[in-house]
């Protein structure tokens, strides 16, 4: 069996300290294999940067998904392919600004291949997006070639709908689906019939006391005034750990079990 800890949307300084602070008594409670996080608002709540990415690196996360946000820091795009880290961060390419980045990579783990996969949902999303379902068959016939023993797709959207679509679309040809983007983590854990492990969204790792791990008045105003104004980071209190732990069996390319971790640490 392969186990992997997920991390949902690490947002800004308040979730990249509160994971640094968790992830030893996770790792050493779990014992993954592999661990994962969404950086997609890694840097200020907007994009990644070398610098906070080497954060989390240097605390034991592997690879990193991302979404939206991703091209939107000048700092986080030349990383995209950058030799450095095109081996472990993944983007959703099927979004239409998506000029940089890979939306697949394959991790090699206990001698066995994980194709990991990002794509971006369609509906409500910036920037717009290509058919997501038909991205997915694409990467997935590429590569059939390279034999991967397990398929891991973070699926970054808003609309929940369209979430558990993809999740019964790609039952039983992937590993897992695991939502992300809207930070709020949801309690549909499941297993699909056909063996996929499924959740809408893995929720964040940001502020507690925030909206969606942004600082509760700034997100306020912004509906008040009913003008795109900026949200601002909080920095203080807890943080909120969202994840999931996967079980996975190589040998079947499905998944054994799909647990829920929510954790709340001070930073």
């Amino acid at each position: 069996m392969i186990k992997i800890l997920f991390f949902g949307d690490v947002v800004g300084k308040p979730g990249r300290l509160g994971l640094i602070k968790a992830l030893p008594k996770l790792k050493k409670k779990y014992e993954p294999d592999l661990v994962i996080a969404n950086a997609e608002n890694l840097a200020h709540g907007v994009g990644m940067s070398k610098k906070t990415l080497e954060e989390l690196a240097e605390a034991g996360v592997d690879a990193f998904t991302g979404g939206g946000h991703s091209w939107q820091n000048s700092q986080g795009t030349p990383l995209l392919d950058d030799p450095a880290w095109r081996e472990r961060l993944v983007v959703p390419t099927n979004a239409g600004e998506a000029q940089k980045g890979r939306a697949w990579i394959m991790l090699e783990v206990k001698q066995k291949k994980v194709l990991l996969i990002n794509l971006q949902g369609c509906l409500f999303t910036h920037p717009a997006t290509q058919d997501p379902f038909a991205a997915l068959d694409k990467i997935i016939e590429q590569q059939k070639g390279s034999k991967p023993h397990l398929i891991v797709v973070d699926f970054h959207a808003e609309a929940t709908a369209e979430k558990e679509a993809l999740g019964h679309y790609a039952d039983g040809r992937v590993a897992a689906v695991l939502g992300t983007h809207t930070h709020v983590a949801t309690a549909d854990l499941k297993i699909l019939p056909g063996g996929t492990a499924y959740v809408t969204d893995v929720g964040r790792v940001g502020a507690y006391d925030s909206v969606v791990g942004f600082e509760k008045t700034s997100a306020i105003n912004s509906f008040l005034k009913q003008k795109d104004r900026k949200y601002t980071l909080s920095n203080t209190g807890a943080v909120e750990i969202n994840a999931v732990c996967l079980t996975l069996d190589p040998e079947t390319g499905l998944a054994k079990s799909l647990d829920r971790i929510r954790e709340i640490v001070d930073i």
